[in-house]
């Protein structure tokens, strides 16, 4: 698609809207088709013109305006309108700056073309290498859009816990989060807390407890006790005694020995038998001496064993009761199991207090379960001491691990974004290297075109191109020339005077010579600084190139903006876009049935665009059909109507007929057969000539042209029999009748 305006947007500029802007769209088409802007004066349309001259030309007032492209293309946008006029005709006679097109040398203009044709191959590659980079730069969006929403979930799952601070400063932007959670790699064999672990760190870096002390349990006593040898003897009845054989037969001592103390009077306490002579010595010397000894000692190594665990449970207790010992269930556990042992070989002590004879094996018991639990407990104390000790250390410590932990529970997420976005990466660097290449060529191939346009430009050409302009138009009164002892400047020489003198040229002298060198201007340069311009990218826009010319030059003016700027020879350098603004309705229909190359108004959409500007309270733009050209022409008619109904002065009647006239015959064609209709109705009545005269006349007037008759002399009955009569006599008498109602056929006279 070639590039072309395709949009305004205006506002707080004339009669547009102070607020609100009002969007106008250019249809982009291909090729670029001329756009027509209709609108009666005082619309706004001129406005429109200033808004793109002044956007083209950065003006800061209207910066809050804007302007669009097709592919948001810069073009030359050269501008005609008054603030045009001003310039080239100014007060100190000339006509300012150099022009730049000069006769064209054919291999000079043939390399040109070779290197037009190659300019636009390069841009059209370079329009679908930026494409390319874009829809790369799309898809790699989207793969990181996806990866965004899949690491934000690590947020997500813990937004509302106890971490929420720990993710403080990324809450709201999942783009820094992602960014941000990427920065924690861990890897694979790097050991990480588990949440729970975490939330207990972190829980003691938030409280305001202070150091705890170590736990311990003194075991010591114990061991000894279990290990002596004594629990393990038999401790039997003496020999000297002359009842040890019959002990040793009954195999009983330990009975005998707690019998003892039963033994008080004659009598047997069992059997109450007279016990024999001596039997008190014999049983003294039984159980005393040294079986007595070793009683004493497993009674010592008993009750000094049962102090020991009572001490150490008082001591367990207290232990047990500690924070951290409460937090480590295996503590407890731990204890239970080692009290059990011990209260064991405590029990087992008694037992061979009361039965010494008897052997056993007395089980050590083992702390060593217990005193694993205990460092394992005494570890936490240890770290907990620390984190306290630096509270804001081990947070930010803590932040990190848990930073860690979100982002190896979000690795899937980042190795399918990386599997997706590298080779992305790696075409969108192949485009880019492309698009490079090709813009180092386009540098190049500039380079050589305005080198190539620079051989061609010349001064003298451009003002003779001018002069001939004029000629061939009829024009000998005035030319361009150069300005003596002024360069590069030039003025207008008339017939026998040196140098032009501006303040004698007229209005319409001023817009047809600053129009010609508008014409100029497109294809060269104001000024010999700014070296040679590209034709096929400027953008004509023209304001009423026709204000203020007698009716002839408006068709000049209308097939040069045609055969020169819309659709110019084959081979022949055209504008990229022309967009043309008028409020003369016969201008418009000229430059339009070039343009259509026939009278078939329903063919104007496919050739151009046809705009309609107006203005209620602000200005607005609407698209307008070329049938609606006509809605103007039933408002004359209403003029008529009314004068007749003496609602409207008689002096709007002879000119609301002419312009009737020339709407109805002119824009259907009918030229011929009006011409016909006047000479048929003149023939009839001879006083009908000066008023077929001025019906025949252009819209616009020539400064004696309503004053070469008293249109006094005549009333409204014979302006409006006359002009029914020319209807009739073209064969239209019913179009007459339908706008003004009439029904009888008009007199002879």
């Amino acid at each position: 698609m070639c590039a072309v305006i395709t949009g305004l947007s205006i506002h707080r500029y004339k009669s547009f809207h102070p607020t609100v802007a009002h969007p106008i769209h250019f249809e982009a088409n291909t090729p670029p088709q001329p756009v027509f802007l209709y609108g009666i004066n005082g619309a706004g349309k001129s406005a429109i013109g200033e808004v793109i001259q002044g956007l083209a030309g950065k003006e800061a007032e209207l910066a809050h305006c804007a302007l669009q492209t097709s592919n948001n293309a810069e073009y030359r946008i050269l501008v005609y309108n008054q603030r045009f006029v001003d310039k080239v005709i100014r007060t100190a006679a000339g006509v300012p700056g150099i022009f730049t097109i000069g006769v064209q040398d054919a291999s000079t203009q043939a390399e040109i073309e070779e290197k037009q044709a190659e300019t636009e191959k390069l841009e059209g590659q370079s329009a679908a290498l930026e494409a390319k980079i874009q829809q790369t730069i799309n898809a790699g969006k989207a793969v990181r859009d996806i990866a965004i929403a899949g690491a934000w979930k690590a947020h997500s799952d813990h937004d509302q816990g106890p971490f929420r601070d720990l993710m403080k400063g990324f809450h709201s932007d999942r783009q820094k989060f992602f960014e941000e959670l990427d920065t924690c790699t861990v890897a694979d064999d790097v050991e990480l807390d588990d949440l729970d672990r975490l939330k207990q760190r972190l829980a003691d870096a938030n409280s305001t407890e202070s150091s705890q002390p170590r736990i311990s349990l003194d075991l010591t006593g114990l061991a000894i006790v279990e290990a002596d040898a004594i629990w393990g003897e038999v401790i039997a009845v003496s020999a000297a005694s002359r009842l040890a054989p019959l002990i040793e037969k009954w195999g009983n001592s330990d009975w005998v020995g707690q019998g003892r103390k039963f033994a008080h009077d004659p009598e047997c306490p069992f059997c109450q038998q007279h016990l024999p002579a001596g039997f008190a010595e014999d049983l003294a010397l039984l159980l005393e001496g040294d079986r007595q000894s070793k009683l004493d000692r497993i009674q010592s190594l008993s009750d000094t064993y049962a102090q020991r665990v009572a001490e150490i449970e008082v001591a367990a207790k207290a232990m047990l009761e500690q924070t951290f010992s409460k937090e480590e269930p295996g503590l407890e556990q731990a204890w239970d199991l080692y009290h059990a042992q011990i209260k064991a070989n405590a029990a087992s002590m008694l037992s061979k207090i009361e039965k010494p004879g008897e052997s056993g094996v007395l089980e050590a018991s083992d702390a060593e379960g217990l005193t694993k639990v205990i460092g394992t407990v005494n570890e936490r104390i240890t770290q907990f001491n620390n984190r306290v000790a630096d509270r804001a250390a081990e947070r930010e410590r803590i932040k990190t691990m848990f930073w860690k932990i979100m982002r190896r529970e979000r690795a899937p997420v980042y190795d399918t974004y990386k599997a997706g976005k590298d080779p992305l990466v790696e075409v969108l660097k192949k485009h880019r290297e492309d698009k490079a290449e090709v813009s180092k060529a386009l540098t190049a191939v500039a380079a050589r075109l305005t080198e190539l346009r620079r051989v061609q430009s010349g001064v003298a050409a451009s003002v003779e191109k001018i002069n001939s302009r004029l000629a061939r138009m009829g024009i000998a009164s005035y030319s361009i020339a150069r300005k003596a002892g002024e360069g590069n400047l030039y003025c207008l020489a008339r017939p026998g005077q040196a140098e032009g003198d501006m303040n004698s040229l007229s209005e319409g002298e001023k817009t047809l010579i600053s129009f010609l060198y508008y014409l100029e201007c497109l294809g060269g340069s104001d000024s010999a600084e700014a070296g040679a311009v590209d034709l096929g990218r400027t953008i004509a826009v023209i304001d009423d190139p026709i204000s203020s010319l007698s009716h002839n030059f408006v068709f000049d003016i209308a097939s040069i903006i045609y055969g020169e700027l819309i659709k110019p020879e084959e081979g022949t350098p055209r504008p990229r876009q022309v967009i043309v603004l008028t409020h003369n309705l016969f201008f418009l229909h000229e430059v339009l049935r070039q343009t259509i190359g026939g009278s078939d108004l329903a063919k104007a959409s496919k050739k151009c665009q046809l705009l309609r500007v107006l203005k209620s309270e602000h200005t607005k733009v609407v698209p307008m059909k070329a049938a609606e050209l006509m809605n103007d022409y039933q408002a004359l008619w209403q003029v008529l109507r009314d004068a007749r109904d003496s609602n409207m002065p008689a002096i709007m009647v002879p000119n609301a007929m002419r312009c009737i006239l020339e709407h109805f015959f002119w824009f259907t064609h009918q030229e011929d057969k009006f011409k016909e209709a006047l000479k048929k109705v003149g023939d009839e009545d001879a006083t009908f000539a000066p008023l077929a005269r001025y019906l025949d006349r252009g819209s616009h007037k020539d400064g004696i042209n309503i004053t070469v008759m008293d249109f006094n002399q005549y009333d409204l009955n014979y302006y409006f029999t006359k002009f029914q009569a020319v209807f009739v006599a073209a064969g239209f008498g019913d179009h007459y009748s339908a706008n003004m109602g009439a029904v009888e056929e008009p007199s002879a006279a």
